[in-house]
């Protein structure tokens, strides 16, 4: 009980945008790269890229007026086949100073387009909702625990709200069969009607079915990233999306000054196995510098999943020496401390992960311990205690802890996550550690939606230059 008592004591700070006060916007002091990664939606190329870094220039043109200069630049970059490709780059760089911002994007909708049926979508939500009935206890009482400040829990006194919680469960699961089962009436009513019927079924099967397309290219996206078992058939899909945007991350943390962009992971580790000693490698490093001695992660929506899987990711590459211009979390570089001081901060802003934790993660049974260990520690960067607070020794006769020797190079990594509460898909995240919820406020009318009013919002971006870019 003293364990719950000390995490229930530590939840999230949670701000409001408008109360922040910043400093004076000033310039960056080392070269920095920001990935932008989009959400779920018909995104196009670059559109991503277009938004954020148009946010972060206003904000810097006002202060800094024609001294702040634009340019675009091309970057090759290893395909994974021994070939290489072009990726496109925005560098914000400032009259007087040598320092730049680059801000790249990762894009990954076209992973999933036309990738999913009606069929899918509905047989992926019934099984979400069965998941989501057998965590029905365990929800209620870590929500509490993390105080959890989403629908399901009273704002006034934290207690979980059960039957909000079954109701929604049950309207999500029965909304595509009710929403098919119209759809089909109509069409046969329709059909019975002598003359214009077959003309007007036509018209009512035509527009349905583009509906239903739009919808299902809409949700496809958070369907095929959270499935969890290896045998269904859109796991390849979020292999494919996942493994683009550790590599998207993983070129900014090995990018070098000395050699060049596609040869620089092998070069680098063939000096590593030349140089084994300490100070051989200091004397050969010492003339090569990281390109990018700040590296920025922004995620939007869904976005914010797959980056936080791609810094979870990059902790254990790190931890295996995967990541050729570290050992063992200490850059081989001159100048250069540790990994942490390199990728310097997490952007999340209509971020979903907490829904992910609450109704979208895997159900793993208590007697399973050993399974349930593993995931936990190969998924851990900055997630608090979820099964192990319910499944231990005191709980479960037959528990034995497992050692990890993995260590969590991130935990210090600064983390700020942006959300609003007529943003239905974003929310304050709890279940995750050592972050800053920014509650942003937006003016909107009462049944607004305000997934996509971070891109134009100028105290966003002020902030995040304040908090990130100083």
């Amino acid at each position: 009980m003293n364990e719950l008592n000390n995490i229930s004591s530590n939840p999230n700070p949670h701000l409001l945008l408008t109360n922040i006060v910043n400093n004076e916007i000033k310039w960056v002091t080392k070269n920095t790269a920001i990935l932008v990664v989009h959400g779920i939606g018909f995104q196009l190329p670059l559109e991503t890229l277009d938004l954020f870094g148009k946010g972060l220039i206003k904000q810097y043109k006002q202060t800094f007026g024609d001294d702040i200069v634009l340019s675009h630049e091309i970057v090759l970059k290893p395909d994974g086949t021994n070939g290489s490709w072009f990726d496109n780059v925005l560098r914000i760089s400032k009259n007087g100073s040598s320092f730049y911002i680059d801000i790249y994007e990762y894009y990954w909708a076209n992973y999933t387009e036309d990738m999913a049926s009606w069929n899918d979508l509905t047989k992926w939500l019934h099984g979400v909702v069965k998941g989501a009935n057998n965590f029905y206890k365990r929800n209620g009482q870590f929500g509490k625990i993390y105080k959890d400040r989403s629908f399901f829990f009273n704002s006034r006194n934290g207690n979980f709200i059960p039957w909000r919680y079954r109701f929604f469960l049950t309207t999500i699961s029965q909304a595509f069969f009710i929403f098919d089962q119209i759809v089909k009436m109509l069409i046969w009513v329709f059909n019975h009607i002598p003359f214009v019927g077959r003309i007007a079924a036509n018209i009512v099967e035509s527009y349905t079915n583009s509906i239903t397309e739009n919808l299902v290219n809409l949700l496809v996206d958070v369907v095929a990233y959270n499935v969890v078992d290896p045998k269904n058939k859109f796991y390849c899909i979020r292999d494919k999306i996942s493994d683009g945007a550790i590599k998207s991350l993983q070129y900014l943390l090995e990018k070098t000054n000395k050699i060049g962009d596609v040869n620089c992971p092998k070069n680098v580790k063939q000096i590593l196995v030349e140089f084994t000693e300490e100070e051989d490698r200091k004397n050969k490093f010492k003339d090569i510098e990281l390109s990018y001695p700040s590296v920025i992660v922004a995620a939007h929506s869904l976005g914010t999943q797959i980056a936080y899987d791609a810094i979870n990711q990059l902790n254990l590459m790190i931890n295996k020496e995967k990541i050729c211009t570290y050992n063992k979390g200490e850059c081989v570089l001159g100048k250069n401390n540790s990994i942490k001081e390199q990728l310097c901060g997490f952007i999340t802003f209509g971020s979903p992960l907490d829904k992910v934790v609450f109704f979208l993660r895997e159900n793993i049974p208590d007697e399973d311990f050993i399974r349930q260990q593993l995931l936990d520690d190969f998924h851990g960067f900055k997630q608090r205690e979820i099964n192990t607070l319910f499944n231990n020794p005191k709980t479960n006769k037959s528990y034995i802890r497992a050692k990890c020797g993995l260590k969590k190079f991130f935990e210090d990594v600064k983390w700020n996550n942006y959300y609003d509460d007529k943003d239905y898909v974003s929310g304050g995240l709890d279940y995750y550690k050592g972050l800053t919820n920014i509650n942003c406020q937006f003016k909107a009318n009462k049944y607004g939606f305000t997934h996509s009013y971070y891109w134009k919002c100028d105290k966003f971006y002020v902030d995040i230059i304040d908090k990130f870019l100083n």
